[in-house]
């Protein structure tokens, strides 16, 4: 059975399948190489634009820098659309508008002292995001300012390995403007 099988794949393989494929080539009234024009907001080709993240950008950026080639688009875009009037958009699914950054109302900076095993303290800091303190950037220079670790344990807190408390009621106002010294809290 097996010598079967064999000899029905060699039998097969002896002739070759051929498959026409039309190809047309290269189109007459087209010029070779293609100039393509990118966006400068989003980076699409003009024409997908609208499927992009923010096509309301898109469209600006195109006024300002592009009228011409816009009131093409629109007047090409015209004589497709026959009686739907305005594309419909995409709800579900895709990337979707970006989202933007959480508004925080300037909150207070509670600052905390834990004691860990034996004689270890940590330092927790609560309200830097509240007060439009970028956190990751906060804690690299927690960490390198006070030679420890430092780690972020929530959306708006930091933990500094150490008791650190007193240098930071002072540090916090010199180092960022917008903090405000009188929103300071110590509770340790």
């Amino acid at each position: 059975m097996a010598e079967a099988l064999s000899d029905d794949i060699e039998s097969n393989s002896s002739n070759p399948i051929s498959v026409q494929v039309n190809y047309p080539g290269p189109k007459h009234d087209i010029q070779y190489p293609l100039n393509i024009q990118y966006c400068g907001e989003c980076s699409l080709p003009l024409e997908y634009c609208e499927y992009g993240a923010d096509p309301e950008r898109c469209r600006e950026w195109l006024e300002r820098t592009l009228p011409d080639l816009l009131n093409q688009m629109q007047a090409s875009g015209n004589a497709n659309d026959d009686k739907s009037g305005e594309k419909k958009r995409q709800t579900r699914g895709g990337k979707g508008m970006p989202k933007g950054k959480k508004k925080f109302e300037a909150q207070r900076i509670v600052l905390n002292k834990q004691q860990r095993k034996g004689n270890k303290f940590v330092t927790i800091i609560q309200g830097l995001a509240s007060n439009e303190v970028d956190i990751e950037l906060a804690r690299k220079f927690f960490a390198q300012k006070f030679s420890c670790g430092c780690s972020k344990s929530g959306d708006d807190e930091l933990t500094i390995q150490g008791d650190v408390v007193s240098e930071l009621i002072d540090l916090l106002p010199d180092k960022w403007n917008q903090i405000n010294p009188e929103l300071i809290e110590d509770k340790s």
